[in-house]
């Protein structure tokens, strides 16, 4: 069932989300790009095509077999869509995105962008964004220029850009020791939700500096600030027991083994809000916030986690079961795994264009949807801000506005932005051309 093909091979880990759904997983993440001018489809579809053709990989779909998805390529031709995230709903992979498992699409000044999370993850979706919206930049007559961080077409595919770098870890043994023995966390059974219904994001934008400012006056990153603000508007809602509020974080497996791939390359680890932090001022919260992040993330602790869940996933893949029966088991293990912590955050750091695109691209954010979570929150930042995007199940807006208190405790000052969020659907068997 491994695909040879270098243009169709994917990662160990992440053919887990083939065998989900979007009601399952948050599969589906959504990057946002507000331009300077309307968009125009014409040359949008033009900077699909060409990069897909510096992107050969990319160019794939999914089908099913008696036993299992797999892929095929796709040689159909690429479609942006009209799209404004709410009015319209398409199924990523389907007949609405020629079976291709990333979806492109505009409203007005806005290019949205998605992504099934087989084939990738948040820093490899993001070399294909760059390269689509700088193609569409030059298509448009705007003299931009690549200063080297675009993988444009003036640069050469490489098999290693779809290189599984989970790979890199077989026939190694990596030990668990130090991994933090994680209790029941808090939950928010109370918030109800119908299925497959629509969700609330707020975007919360606040200039970088003064968040970087103030977490540099005391000796902390911006993530060991922000997460707990989020974890402690979780606690002060839906907490107040013996157990602490625990976030699931995504850590970028790149720095630790540098690969070129586009592919999915990630592991977990989970962040407690301890009750105890509740007595805590706000520095001293953060400040072990820190270091127990950096506790939690040396690299044997960083590879025991990606190569066992690697292995987990890649083992029930290749497993010689009916499709329906691997559908089934693949949902339980991957919502048993969500559901053990409160929610997710995930920190897909800074998005970087030439500075010659900056003029024409105004803002950029991705939300990554709640699926069976009641809130998701993604940090992002471009330019001289940065934005938190806090999906959530109901219309209880408590969370966000103690969060944005939070932040103005700190001297950093929100502005927030309140939308419907309409979750892309999947479904693999509606998946292929």
């Amino acid at each position: 069932m491994t695909m040879n093909d270098p243009l169709l091979r994917t990662d160990s880990y992440a053919k887990i989300f083939l065998y989900n759904t979007h009601e399952t997983v948050a599969c589906v993440p959504r990057h946002t790009i507000r331009m300077r001018d309307k968009v125009r489809p014409d040359k949008l579809r033009e900077a699909v095509e060409q990069a897909l053709l510096r992107f050969p990989h990319m160019m794939l779909t999914a089908e099913p077999t008696e036993t299992a998805f797999r892929y095929r390529r796709n040689v159909q031709p690429a479609v942006v869509l009209p799209f404004d995230g709410v009015s319209t709903r398409y199924t990523i992979g389907s007949k609405d995105t020629n079976g291709y498992l990333f979806l492109v699409g505009y409203h007005d000044k806005t290019i949205y962008m998605e992504y099934q999370h087989s084939i990738s993850d948040g820093r490899g979706f993001e070399e294909f964004i760059r390269c689509v919206l700088f193609q569409y930049l030059k298509n448009c007559g705007f003299p931009v220029e690549n200063d080297g961080s675009v993988r444009g077409m003036d640069t050469r595919w490489s098999p290693e850009e779809s290189a599984n770098g989970y790979e890199q870890l077989a026939d190694r043994e990596f030990s668990p020791d130090g991994i933090w023995k994680k209790p029941e966390a808090v939950h928010a059974p109370e918030v109800q939700w119908g299925a497959d219904g629509s969700e609330v994001v707020t975007e919360v934008t606040f200039p970088f500096s003064q968040l970087h400012d103030y977490a540099k006056s005391i000796g902390v990153s911006p993530l060991s600030v922000l997460a707990p603000l989020m974890m402690k508007a979780f606690d002060d809602k839906f907490g107040g027991t013996d157990k602490p509020v625990i976030a699931e974080i995504p850590v970028d497996l790149r720095p630790l083994l540098p690969t070129l791939t586009t592919r999915y390359f990630i592991c977990f680890i989970d962040l407690p809000y301890f009750p105890e932090y509740r007595d805590l001022p706000n520095d001293e919260v953060f400040r072990r916030t820190k270091a127990f992040l950096k506790d939690q993330m040396q690299r044997e602790q960083l590879l025991y986690r990606a190569k066992a869940a690697a292995d987990r996933c890649e083992s029930l893949h290749e497993a010689d079961i009916p499709l329906a029966e691997k559908m089934q088991a693949a949902q339980k293990v991957t919502t048993d795994f969500v559901l053990e912590d409160s929610f997710l955050i995930t920190n897909v750091g800074r998005f970087a264009l030439p500075e010659s695109c900056r003029p024409y691209v105004l803002d950029y954010g991705a939300i990554l949807p709640c699926a069976v979570q009641p809130f998701a929150l993604l940090i992002s930042s471009y330019g001289d801000k940065m934005k938190l995007s806090v999906a959530q199940r109901d219309h209880d807006m408590q969370v966000v506005e103690d969060l944005c208190a939070g932040l103005r405790q700190l001297g950093i000052q929100p502005e927030t932005l309140s939308y419907p969020f309409v979750v892309t659907r999947y479904n693999g068997l509606e998946c292929g051309m």
